[in-house]
């Protein structure tokens, strides 16, 4: 939690966003306030797995099923409108689904996503799906963005670096390379809240995190399903993710400044480039 402590101060009036309820050692309902009070503002359950291509779901995390967000905004003494709980949809362990229907889908998944709101009390979803992103679910989530973003809803993501990496690849491969693309181009970015690419556990793409941020506003064109889609993301979506503490990502930061908070902080407050993005992400608080 270190690093939110210390990214906070330096990005005022930015996402800070953290992960909670799928670490390897159990989490704890109280990390959750707690997590508010050191400078988190987003808070991404983990998470809504178990999709079906009917737009089903459940939500597990290692404690069952996560707390209310009245409940977190009483124990921390703030109120809800000073923060966001999101849910978000996949980890490592919970493919996309095959989807052969896409309006029966986004029907589904919006009765089931309403529902869990009313339980809850989330602000929006995240994406962090990382196998089956196929042509037919990425329709399907284009029209459950546009829903979402007309209630005002939030709308985050979290893909792996090789999901946007127009630099060093410059089409599109089903679950693979460019794979978020559809999910972030010039049509469909405007419904976006954040985009916070892994910089852990992962190579970093072209090596310089500046130089990965100017390829996603380079205006580079990926074909994708008869369409030519134009990337310009805008700084102040982007939400870049790193690990919480030593040992949070399995296979580490992607680069050497990220492995300490100091140095990580101090990276942000040498470049202009990163202070013009919209914040910071960890995984996870705890």
């Amino acid at each position: 939690m270190r690093v939110a402590a210390l990214l906070a101060p330096a990005c005022v009036g930015k996402a800070i966003i953290g992960y909670w309820g799928s670490a390897a050692d159990k989490p704890e309902v109280s990390q959750l306030p707690e997590a508010l009070k050191r400078g988190y503002n987003v808070i991404a359950v983990a998470f809504g797995d178990t999709l079906t291509a009917d737009g089903g779901f459940q939500i597990h995390t290692n404690l069952g099923a996560p707390p209310k967000k009245s409940d977190i905004t009483a124990q921390a003494g703030v109120s809800d409108a000073s923060w966001q709980y999101i849910l978000s949809f996949g980890g490592q362990n919970a493919a996309g689904p095959a989807v052969t229907d896409t309006d029966a889908y986004v029907a589904g998944f919006m009765k089931t996503y309403n529902a869990a709101k009313q339980e809850y009390g989330f602000d929006g979803i995240d994406i962090d799906i990382e196998t089956g992103m196929t042509t037919p679910l990425l329709v399907a989530l284009r029209k459950v963005f546009a829903e979402l973003h007309k209630a005002g809803e939030v709308i985050s993501m979290a893909p792996q670096p090789l999901n946007i990496d127009p630099a060093e690849v410059s089409v599109f491969s089903e679950g693979s390379y460019n794979a978020y693309v559809p999910l972030v181009d010039q049509s469909i970015v405007d419904t976006v809240t954040y985009i916070a690419p892994q910089m852990y556990n992962n190579p970093m793409p072209l090596s310089d995190i500046e130089k990965y941020v100017d390829s996603m506003q380079a205006g580079t064109e990926i074909q994708w399903n008869g369409q030519s889609l134009k990337l310009s993301i805008p700084s102040e979506k982007l939400v870049f993710g790193f690990p919480a503490a030593p040992g949070a990502a399995p296979a580490g930061p992607s680069q050497p400044w990220e492995a300490s908070p100091d140095s990580l902080v101090a990276k942000y407050k040498a470049s202009s480039k990163l202070m013009a993005t919209g914040g910071g992400m960890t995984w996870s608080i705890g």
